[in-house]
């Protein structure tokens, strides 16, 4: 791939420059989903956990669900405001734009996979053992990696053009993170609750992620379509818009 040292060396950046201030660094994405979930756990866990399927745990139920949110949000934003933070390189030197976006998933991604290790630790506590399907994790979070960079450019055309998106992707995003059963179990919900978080697309994507982790989900063959579909729809359109708008926005940079 002609960019892919230069894709290595701006995931590289973008992870130090994350902790460059920090006296735990890295150890963040291992910390905060400890946290949030432990918070969640304690509000949530007498709510909750009885009402799981038969053989499920809520500790790595939820952490799953904080984790691939995390990894969600995180990467969409920071794919979306790399290229408007990259203006002053871009309107210097030629690099494709694209990279920047992706070099955030990338970096999400590292981040993401990561976290899967006090993941696992929270099996073992929970007496939950992780599953033979584990390296199908990768799939999904290749997946989610897509899905971020295909968002995260068409969004970036949006941060530049207009103030105001950032604050409302921000809501939106809150509204994603409650219409996704990341701490509580889809059952508990009424039929058309069922039917809209049933079409979240974050829905396939946990539901096979803690399948493949630690066999605490059933996806189905729609979640794994629904999933696939999503990634490559994203990404087309998301290289589209940002094709299409790009050459009347880098004026605005």
């Amino acid at each position: 791939m002609k960019y892919a040292q230069l894709i290595r060396l701006l995931v590289n950046r973008e992870l130090t420059l994350r902790y460059k201030r920090s006296v735990i660094g890295i150890g963040w994405t291992l910390l905060n989903p400890i946290l949030t979930s432990a918070v969640l756990w304690y509000v949530f866990s007498f709510v909750f956990a009885s009402k799981l399927p038969s053989g499920q745990q809520f500790a790595p139920y939820l952490m799953a669900g904080i984790l691939l949110n995390t990894f969600f949000n995180q990467s969409l934003m920071q794919s979306a405001e790399s290229i408007a933070s990259n203006g002053g390189v871009l309107t210097k030197i030629y690099v494709p734009p694209q990279i920047f976006a992706i070099s955030s998933a990338l970096a999400g991604l590292a981040n993401f996979f990561i976290g899967l290790l006090p993941l696992a630790l929270v099996c073992w506590v929970s007496g939950q053992s992780l599953a033979l399907t584990l390296p199908l994790v990768i799939v999904v979070g290749v997946a989610l990696a897509l899905l971020t960079a295909g968002l995260g450019l068409a969004i970036s055309i949006m941060f530049i053009r207009f103030d105001d998106t950032r604050n409302i992707v921000n809501v939106l995003l809150l509204i994603l993170m409650y219409l996704t059963p990341i701490f509580y179990p889809v059952g508990i919900m009424n039929q058309t609750m069922q039917n809209i978080i049933h079409w979240n697309p974050l829905t396939s994507y946990l539901d096979i992620f803690r399948w493949a982790f630690s066999n605490n989900a059933t996806p189905t063959l729609f979640s794994w379509v629904y999933m696939s579909c999503w990634s490559i729809f994203a990404l087309l359109l998301g290289t589209y818009v940002f094709k299409k708008y790009w050459p009347r926005t880098v004026a605005m940079l």
